[in-house]
């Protein structure tokens, strides 16, 4: 993996930045533009079957569904679209459902506690509300984290321990099983915990996992189409790698960011540039004071909070937006190095695949032309055209079930991109159809 990270606040002044500057030159990439049909229209959406006439056309609709274009990549884009809108739209609902919860466990461990002596109707309003606890992670927020296993379980080590306590008339069990838990449950609802555990900025788990299955180092910039949500994703990398048995500690930084999963041989009070045994790649994961999750370059020079910038959405896919998508999304994709030289792409979603392609064939209509097909991953994927401010601008496009993806807009023509999709690699799209 590349090393320096300090090139990820270029990010966003890539995002910034006009195609007008050439700043997407779609120079690198391993899958050669095959050039096909270059006078023609796209090959790449599939035209679907006509529908039936006559008497038995019920029958015959039936019997023969109208294929999915690309199903297996329908799928996967499908899943993408719908881990970043459940963040941009349920999470904080998510969230506040279990600090909800939480409290009510919290509430039976003070009634427990505040009993003249614990009896086994304690136990099971503590394990009531621990299992609501646990049905509520289980359904609502599984999918979306990495969660510790005490809250998916609602019958978990401290409900059997204070249960052990109380069938033995033990109080001094009983008292360590109820603080044990108190501690354990506040701390899943501290605003600490829940923005590194439950974080929506940046996203780890399973929205980096669908994004980049290949399991590659990237950093993506993710964008709302109407500008309301902005988050990233990259690998949660919040283990240190010393391995001297040095206790993690906190340090201060200038930015106001505060290291939490760092270690290294010290002795105190140390100057914060005596760093003998770094995490891998001197990566350092803090917290700021405002709760944003930083990730910061330590060298003996600087250090550079580089997870804490903005996205901007620009308009490099104006003519393609479709007013009748269900939602959209603008990424920012790269792998990380120093120059992240992101590359974007767009992805709608519809209501259906009809709606689909309904939508690209307006746009082809319009300010959208197809011209000719290239492959990537064993798919074909149309090659368009479009103008934004008096500059041609030349993308790829495929349309995969309900699901439409732009990539890669650039004022260099597709004859000087032979190896343009190199970016995409290791992502979602870089799967090909299950029958090649």
């Amino acid at each position: 993996m590349s090393v320096t990270r300090r090139g990820l606040l270029a990010a966003a002044a890539l995002a910034q930045s006009s195609i007008l500057a050439g700043c997407f030159d779609g120079s690198n990439g391993t899958t050669a533009d095959d050039g096909s049909n270059a006078d023609g229209g796209s090959t790449a959406a599939a035209t679907g079957t006509p529908e039936p006439t006559g008497t038995n056309a019920t029958e015959t609709a039936t019997a023969t569904a109208t294929p999915v274009a690309h199903a297996d990549l329908a799928g996967a884009t499908a899943d993408v679209v719908a881990e970043f809108e459940w963040f941009r739209t349920e999470y904080p609902a998510a969230i506040r459902g279990l600090r909800t919860r939480v409290n009510r466990v919290l509430g039976a461990i003070g009634d427990a506690e505040t009993a003249d002596e614990a009896t086994q109707s304690h136990v099971t309003a503590l394990r009531e509300a621990t299992t609501t606890v646990a049905d509520y992670v289980r359904s609502s927020l599984v999918d979306h984290f990495v969660v510790d296993a005490a809250l998916r379980r609602g019958d978990n080590v401290y409900v059997r321990d204070f249960e052990r306590g109380v069938t033995r008339n033990d109080e001094e069990l009983q008292r360590r099983a109820l603080s044990s838990a108190r501690v354990f449950y506040q701390r899943a609802i501290s605003t600490e915990y829940v923005e590194n555990a439950f974080s929506r900025r940046p996203i780890y788990g399973p929205l980096y996992d669908t994004l980049v299955p290949g399991g590659d180092d990237r950093v993506v910039a993710l964008v709302s189409a109407d500008d309301d949500f902005v988050t990233w994703s990259h690998p949660d990398r919040t283990e240190s790698t010393a391995g001297d048995g040095i206790d993690r500690h906190t340090h201060e930084f200038p930015s106001g960011h505060r290291t939490y999963t760092h270690a290294h041989a010290h002795s105190p009070p140390h100057p914060i540039g005596d760093h003998e045994n770094e995490p891998q790649y001197n990566e350092l994961y803090a917290v700021g004071e405002d709760g944003t999750v930083a990730l910061l370059e330590d060298t003996v020079d600087y250090r550079e909070r580089l997870d804490d910038f903005e996205p901007v959405l620009t308009d490099l896919f104006g003519p393609v937006r479709s007013p009748s998508r269900t939602a959209g999304v603008t990424m920012l994709i790269d792998t990380v190095d120093a120059g992240f030289d992101a590359e974007p792409l767009y992805v709608e979603r519809f209501a259906s695949p009809e709606v689909a392609r309904s939508a690209v064939a307006s746009a082809d209509d319009g300010p959208v032309t197809a011209s000719g097909t290239a492959t990537f991953a064993g798919r074909p994927w149309d090659r368009v055209l479009y103008e934004i401010d008096g500059t041609t601008v030349y993308a790829y496009r495929i349309r995969a079930g309900a699901a439409v993806v732009t990539a890669l807009p650039s004022d260099v023509p597709w004859e000087r991109r032979p190896e343009w999709a190199a970016s995409l690699r290791g992502t979602w799209l870089d799967t090909p159809p299950a029958d090649a």
